[in-house]
């Protein structure tokens, strides 16, 4: 079996954990299943994870992404169906984020897209495609949908401690709480977040993880935001908002804001 599992049987509590996939660490804790459904979903969620990895993962050499950063600029690489999907699901948050949410990083209208014949192709050289603003919200989404198909109604997804999933609530309360920490000073908690069947997507510039907030429209790293969360019941959406809105100005954020349905929004400067 794919990572750690732990079954506690005085609980009906499992966790389940990988400690580098999509480039950062997963767990799952669940509860009130016996210990073989638990074992089964968990091995579904882990197959599932090491799938999207070798599809998005761009430090993967062998993924489908990195082979279509090596031979775009070339000539037309064809696309698995999935990807295709992303793609165009990509293209609509780049116009509903006013052009924020940008998988190039540079200019996404540089890149020639055929959804109908499932090809692309770069315009220009240095062009590349990167996920990380959208891949572990879609993951978390495809493993929503594993849970709901095995009838797991209580579960808690913390992956990378930047995309998080509630379901249902915490054995001992009526959601599951998520403390937001300073990333500038250690062992102080600035709010508390309640999940109940929600996301939580956080992203930012700490002194962990600096300066790689890019501004698509100026090529420049832009830190005038520390930290923005967004809660929302799509977690694909709460990662392309939080990721558009470390960027977005005021005018924009309400822009972006009135595009998409989300529950919470915060932003932070420190």
């Amino acid at each position: 079996m794919p990572g750690q599992f732990q079954f506690y049987d005085d609980s009906l509590m499992s966790h389940g954990s990988m400690d580098y996939i999509m480039g950062t660490r997963f767990d799952i804790i669940s509860v009130g299943k016996s210990k073989e459904i638990s074992e089964s979903v968990w091995q579904n969620i882990s197959l599932e994870l090491i799938r999207l990895d070798k599809m998005l993962n761009c430090f993967d050499p062998n993924s489908e992404i990195s082979h279509i950063n090596n031979f775009a600029v070339q000539e037309s690489v064809s696309l698995s169906n999935e990807f295709s999907e992303i793609l165009l699901t990509c293209k609509e948050f780049h116009k509903r984020t006013l052009g924020l949410f940008d998988i190039t990083l540079t200019d996404f209208t540089k890149i020639d897209f055929n959804y109908n014949s499932k090809s692309i192709q770069f315009q220009i050289p240095g062009l590349h495609l990167d996920l990380g603003g959208y891949a572990k919200g879609y993951a978390l989404k495809k493993i929503n949908q594993i849970l709901v198909k095995s009838t797991v109604n209580q579960a808690f997804i913390n992956f990378g401690n930047s995309s998080i999933f509630g379901i249902g609530h915490h054995p001992f309360g009526h959601s599951w709480k998520i403390s937001i920490n300073n990333p500038y000073k250690a062992g102080e908690a600035i709010d508390e977040i309640d999940l109940i069947d929600m996301s939580l997507s956080s992203s930012g510039n700490t002194p962990s993880y600096p300066k790689h907030i890019i501004n698509p429209t100026t090529g420049k790293y832009d830190d005038s935001l520390k930290l923005v969360c967004v809660k929302a019941k799509d977690p694909v959406v709460a990662e392309v908002v939080s990721t558009s809105l470390m960027i977005a100005n005021q005018r924009e954020r309400k822009k972006i804001l009135r595009n998409f349905e989300v529950e919470f929004t915060q932003t932070y400067t420190f």
